[in-house]
C-alpha cells in the first residue's frame, strides 16, 4: 500500500451523524490545507455531481466530502478513501439538533405543530430509527481505512485527532501550523478546557421521552459504546409505538401481529396514528369514514398539516366541500408551510364567501412560491371579491 503524501493524498469522506462536531472539523482541515483543499457539502450546490468520491473538484489536491448519509446510499468500499465517521451521544446530539432546527425555521414556517409534544416524540422516532441504521452500517463493523470520532474526544482534545487525520492524509502534520488552526476554532467556553452541555439546560428536555429515547437507543446500538445519561425505559412507551411505525425491523411486542395495530395501542392519540388511520380508510375506499377520521384528527390536532391534506383529498374524492367547521385561523397556519395546500385552503374559504381568509391563504402560497401564477391570479380574484 503506497504511503500518504502531499502528491498522493486520501480521499476524505465524512460520515456524520448531525450536530457530531463536522463543521468544526471541516473548518480546521480547511484552516490547515487552505487552497490545497476542495471541501464538498453535496447537499447544497445545484450543480454537485452526487458523487463519491467527488468528480468536479477541479485542481484541488484534497477532497473532503461531508455526508449526514440519511439514504444509506453513501458507498463504504472506496479503496482509496479515508473515512471519517463522527458521532455524539443521543441525548445531547438530539437537543442539540432540536435547538437548531427550530430556530432555523423561526421566521420562515409557523412552529405551532412542531413545538408540540406530539411532533417532538415523532421527531425523536425518527432519530432513533437513523441512529440505529448509522450504527449498524458505520459502527458495528468498522472499516480499516476510517477513523472513529467520538464529539466529546474531538471537542476535548482536537490536536490530537486532527494529527492523526492529516497523518493519515498526506503525511506528516506541521505541528506550528496544526496548533494555530486548533486554537483559532476552539469555541470561546472550550478555552479553558472542554465541558460537556448539561442537557437539563436546554428548553427542550424532557426526562421520560429523552430517557425512552436514550434507553431505545444504547439497547440497540451497543458498539457506540455510550452510557447512560438519563437513564430511562422505552417498554409501553408513545416512543415505542412510532418507531414501529417508522422501524419494519423493530419486533412487534409480544402479542401482537399487526404493525399499525400495535402503534395505536402504544400512541392511540398522536396525530400521526390517527393519520394513518384515515389513510387507510381512504386507500380501501371507505372514503366517508376517511372524512370522518380526518375531521377528528384535525379538531385534536388543529395544527398538524397532514390532517388537512388528506382531509381536502377525501372531500375531493367524496365530492363533498371542505367542512365550514375547520375552515379556520388555525387552519391558515397548519397549511402555511405548503403552497398546494395554502391554495387548496383559499379555494375552500372561497368556497364559503371567506375572501378574507382565502387572501391570506392565496398570499402565503404567493409567498412560498413567487413565480406561482396560480397562487397570483387567484389572490387577485379574492381581492376583487372581497372588494
Amino acid at each position: 500500500m503506497i504511503a500518504p503524501s502531499p502528491s498522493n493524498p486520501k480521499v476524505l469522506i465524512g460520515a456524520s451523524i448531525p450536530r457530531s462536531g463536522h463543521h468544526f472539523l471541516a473548518n480546521m482541515m480547511t484552516g490547515y490545507y487552505g487552497s490545497d483543499l476542495y471541501y464538498c457539502e453535496y447537499y447544497t450546490l445545484p450543480s454537485c455531481c452526487r458523487s463519491a468520491p467527488c468528480t468536479r473538484r477541479g485542481q484541488h489536491k484534497i477532497i473532503y466530502q461531508k455526508s449526514h448519509d440519511r439514504d444509506f446510499a453513501l458507498p463504504a468500499d472506496i479503496s482509496d478513501a479515508l473515512y471519517l465517521i463522527q458521532y455524539r451521544h443521543p441525548v445531547p446530539e438530539a437537543l442539540s439538533d432540536r435547538e437548531l432546527e427550530l430556530q432555523e425555521t423561526l421566521g420562515r414556517v409557523p412552529l405551532a405543530y412542531r413545538q408540540t409534544r406530539e411532533s417532538y416524540v415523532n421527531w425523536l422516532a425518527g432519530k432513533a430509527v437513523y441512529y440505529r441504521k448509522f450504527h449498524d452500517k458505520w459502527i458495528a463493523n468498522k472499516l480499516p481505512n476510517a477513523m472513529y470520532l467520538d464529539y466529546n474526544a474531538l471537542a476535548g482534545d482536537p490536536a490530537t485527532l486532527l494529527e492523526e487525520i492529516i497523518g493519515r492524509t498526506t503525511g506528516l502534520a506541521d505541528a506550528q501550523r496544526l496548533n494555530a488552526v486548533v486554537e483559532k476554532n476552539r469555541s470561546p467556553r472550550s478555552k479553558t478546557g472542554f465541558k460537556p452541555r448539561v442537557s437539563e439546560d436546554s428548553p427542550y428536555f424532557d426526562k421520560d421521552l429523552l430517557g425512552a429515547f436514550e434507553a431505545w437507543v444504547l439497547e440497540r446500538c451497543p458498539r457506540f459504546g455510550f452510557a447512560p445519561e438519563i437513564g430511562g425505559s422505552y417498554a409501553g412507551s408513545e416512543l415505542l409505538g412510532l418507531i414501529l411505525l417508522r422501524d419494519a425491523e423493530e419486533p412487534l411486542p409480544k402479542g401482537e401481529t399487526k404493525r399499525l395495530k400495535a402503534t395505536a395501542t402504544l400512541a392511540p392519540g398522536h396525530p400521526e396514528v390517527l393519520r394513518r388511520l384515515a389513510a387507510r380508510a381512504f386507500r380501501e375506499g371507505r372514503v366517508p369514514e376517511a372524512v370522518k377520521r380526518s375531521l377528528k384528527l384535525i379538531v385534536a390536532h388543529p395544527y398538524y398539516p397532514s390532517g388537512y391534506e388528506l382531509l381536502f383529498r377525501a372531500c375531493k374524492e367524496a365530492e363533498k366541500d371542505i367542512p365550514e367547521t375547520v375552515l379556520t385561523g388555525n387552519a391558515i397556519v397548519a397549511c402555511s408551510e405548503s403552497a398546494e395546500l395554502s391554495l387548496q385552503l383559499g379555494a375552500a374559504f372561497g368556497q364559503k364567501g371567506l375572501w378574507i381568509n382565502a387572501i391570506a391563504s392565496y398570499a402565503i402560497a404567493m409567498a412560498l412560491e413567487p413565480a406561482n401564477r396560480e397562487a397570483a391570479e387567484r389572490h387577485a380574484a379574492a381581492l376583487k371579491e372581497a372588494k
